[in-house]
């Protein structure tokens, strides 16, 4: 089985807005695990098309830092949205309130004009309230309740999803033990 966990960190909360594309990603990390393994790791920062409809709060959350996205960010194009749905084809998506990610994947591919058709997803929220039992989904919150994982760094794409991959390895590793 292949499993892609992601992260986004976007400019917003709204990948659409009047029925057009609004907020957007300026930050994405993808892991790949295929049969239990890990064969693919990485971030990309990405430049806003459209910084004038961010939130500053968002942007502040998210990390984003003009200096650093004009040193590393690329530009979004149809040809790295090709080599996503490459990644994504045949997969399980996964990912904390993932919909919320793929809804602005989605976004952004329609501005591509990219059609895809988006695997099943899950979503690790469900595994930590099935793992810890927590009312409070809230990565953060989960965060600070849970030996070996730390609030450091977080919303960020990358330590956000490898929060994925911890949350999903408890969840097996509980399944384990009811068999």
């Amino acid at each position: 089985m292949k499993l892609v966990f992601l992260d986004t960190e976007t400019t917003g909360l709204k990948a659409w807005k009047n029925g057009k594309t609004y907020h957007e990603i300026t930050e994405l990390a993808i892991i790949v695990h295929e049969n239990g393994k890990e064969t693919f790791r990485e971030s990309w920062k990405f430049f806003p098309r459209r910084i004038e409809t961010a939130d500053p709060i968002a942007l502040e959350i998210g990390g984003y830092d003009q200096k650093k996205w004009d040193a590393e960010a690329i530009d979004w194009n149809a040809k790295i949205i090709s080599y996503l749905c490459s990644i994504l084809d045949g997969a399980v998506i996964v990912g904390h309130n993932v919909k919320f990610d793929i809804g602005f994947l989605r976004a952004t591919f329609n501005d591509f004009g990219m059609k895809f058709f988006f695997p099943p997803e899950l979503d690790t929220k469900a595994l930590a309230k099935m793992v810890w039992g927590f009312n409070n989904l809230k990565m953060d919150f989960i965060r600070s309740q849970v030996d070996g994982m730390t609030c450091d760094g977080g919303h960020r794409a990358l330590k956000d999803t490898e929060d994925c991959v911890f949350i999903y390895t408890k969840f097996q590793e509980m399944i384990k033990k009811t068999i």
